[in-house]
């Protein structure tokens, strides 16, 4: 069983090396419309190697009765997984390089559809538990050490912070000439994807474990309502356009319908998520306070070194 345990660590830390070692070979590739890219297989091993930490974490407490996170914590992390193979990998990654609805598909899954699902399974919990004790001893100093990490981690500041992140994010690769910049390079375009994931996975985190006196439910609830306007009217920029805004897609009738679909594709599903999670936090705000803070995992274990 301990074997077991070593050699899931050991596969995901080979995956991990593997996936930034083809990340340069992928930066030299340029768009490849054919066949599986250096790139590809960076994504795909990544993915593979956050599936075994996962797996490392989860499976030694699953069969002793422990859990990090509940069931249906688990059941998101790999829903999410899925969502992104199936956006970033073959076929449709080809497709989003030839069509503006399908790239504009692809953005949705990193912005509106991954990263709460992410946010809400608390993964790292349990793949922290992939690693010895001292090992995450040493990560959480080092986390802490970072320029500006307590002070967020604590402070009313964070809402703010990961609010603005998230707009700058998406109206600054949106304007059509950073978003073209992007799609003329591969290292400029994983830029882009990463920066989307990671600042919806930290903004996703704030609003989902709100409940403190930093972010009330109430406030959660209305920065919801704030940023689905927002994103809103970049989606209406975007179908309401009497021009292809993207010239790479083309300038005739079709691309302009094209783009006028991945605005309306846009439009739909984000201001579904923001509308659905501003009702489900109104909702609690409304509820009456329970004795447990709502923003404790309740499913959390704490990690006792081993004797």
């Amino acid at each position: 069983m301990r074997t077991r345990h070593l050699d899931l660590r050991r596969l995901a830390s080979a995956g991990l090396a593997i996936a930034f070692a083809a990340a340069p070979a992928a930066a030299h590739g340029g768009q490849e419309h054919a066949g599986i890219g250096a790139n590809d297989v960076a994504i795909a091993v990544l993915m593979v190697s956050a599936l075994a930490l996962f797996a490392t974490g989860w499976l030694p407490k699953r069969r002793t009765g422990a859990r990090s996170v509940a069931g249906w914590r688990s059941g998101l992390f790999l829903a999410a997984l899925l969502f992104l193979a199936l956006a970033l990998l073959p076929p449709f990654d080809r497709l989003a390089d030839a069509r503006f609805s399908a790239h504009m598909a692809q953005h949705l899954v990193l912005l509106v559809v991954a990263p709460p699902m992410l946010a809400a399974s608390q993964a790292e919990l349990v793949m922290l538990q992939a690693f010895p004790v001292p090992m995450r001893r040493r990560l959480g100093r080092f986390v802490a050490a970072v320029p500006g990490a307590k002070f967020l981690s604590r402070h009313g500041s964070a809402v703010g912070f990961v609010c603005l992140t998230s707009v700058a994010v998406l109206w600054f690769w949106h304007l059509p000439s950073n978003y073209e910049w992007a799609r003329r390079s591969e290292p400029v375009h994983d830029a882009e994807h990463l920066l989307f994931l990671g600042a919806e996975l930290a903004f996703w985190r704030v609003i989902l474990f709100s409940g403190t006196p930093r972010l009330s439910r109430a406030g959660a609830a209305l920065v919801l309502a704030m940023m689905g306007l927002q994103g809103g009217l970049l989606a209406a920029v975007i179908t309401l356009a009497t021009r292809p805004l993207y010239g790479s897609y083309g300038s005739g009738a079709t691309s302009l319908a094209d783009q006028a679909l991945g605005g309306v594709m846009m439009w739909v599903l984000a201001g579904t998520v923001y509308l659905g999670a501003f009702a489900f936090m109104f909702a609690l705000a409304l509820a009456p306070r329970r004795r447990r803070s709502p923003s404790v995992p309740v499913e959390f274990t704490p990690i006792r070194t081993a004797r």
